[in-house]
């Protein structure tokens, strides 16, 4: 085992981005693996050998290893297990609670933009309007109140956790499909966004060559 943890992947951002976020304000040192471009019936070949090495509890990525041989699969158990290990899953219970409160909230939006990804032609003309114009504002509404009600201009407590790399995971996937007009409209939001760009573990990921480009959700 290498003498840092590693990350294995897919090609592309995916469900590891939030991952990569968090680790990037922590400033953890970690080896990526990429096993190739995911695709829904031609499996990487790299991936299939892992599968079958049996490192892969439920046979998916993203899987993270540390120097020891630990190792986690599941993204929201990852997320949550690295979160704890940097002291960035809140000061106590009830701040860790409400941090795991906004990671599902947001896995719920996301988990919207899968469901308008994976649609059918005719399926994504209901969906669309569905999903961005009715539901989309409704969850951003309450993220924007939360982070304006904490004094501190992040969402959990008086320093940056979790909860915060995963909005801002979230914020730059909608701003990436061209929905930067539609966050401009919640100041609370948007002065986050701008806030969290410039922390120094986050800025020097978003600009490094190590990030993946942006995974559009639909031509629009």
């Amino acid at each position: 085992m290498e003498s840092i943890p590693r990350l294995t992947y897919f090609t592309g951002r995916g469900r590891a981005e939030k991952i990569r976020l968090l680790l990037a304000e922590a400033g953890v040192d970690y080896e990526e693996v990429d096993v190739g471009p995911w695709h829904l019936t031609d499996k990487p070949p790299q991936f299939l050998d892992l599968k079958a090495s049996g490192k892969l509890a439920f046979g998916k990525l993203p899987l993270w290893e540390e120097p020891g041989g630990a190792r986690v699969v599941q993204s929201g158990a990852i997320l949550r297990h690295i979160a704890r290990k940097t002291g960035l899953h809140g000061r106590d219970a009830l701040e860790a609670a409400a941090c795991d409160e906004i990671i599902d909230a947001v896995e719920e939006v996301v988990d919207r933009a899968r469901a308008i990804m994976d649609a059918e032609p005719a399926k994504l003309a209901e969906l669309l309007p569905l999903v961005i114009g009715e539901e989309l504002p409704r969850w951003l509404e309450q993220l924007d109140r939360i982070v304006k009600n904490n004094p501190s201009g992040f969402f959990v407590g008086s320093s940056v956790t979790v909860a915060d790399t995963t909005v801002f995971s979230l914020l730059e996937m909608l701003s990436d499909n061209g929905l930067s007009e539609s966050i401009a409209t919640y100041s609370g939001l948007s002065g986050f966004l701008q806030r969290m760009k410039q922390r120094p573990g986050l800025s020097r990921y978003l600009s490094s060559p190590r990030r993946h480009p942006p995974q559009l959700l639909v031509s629009m």
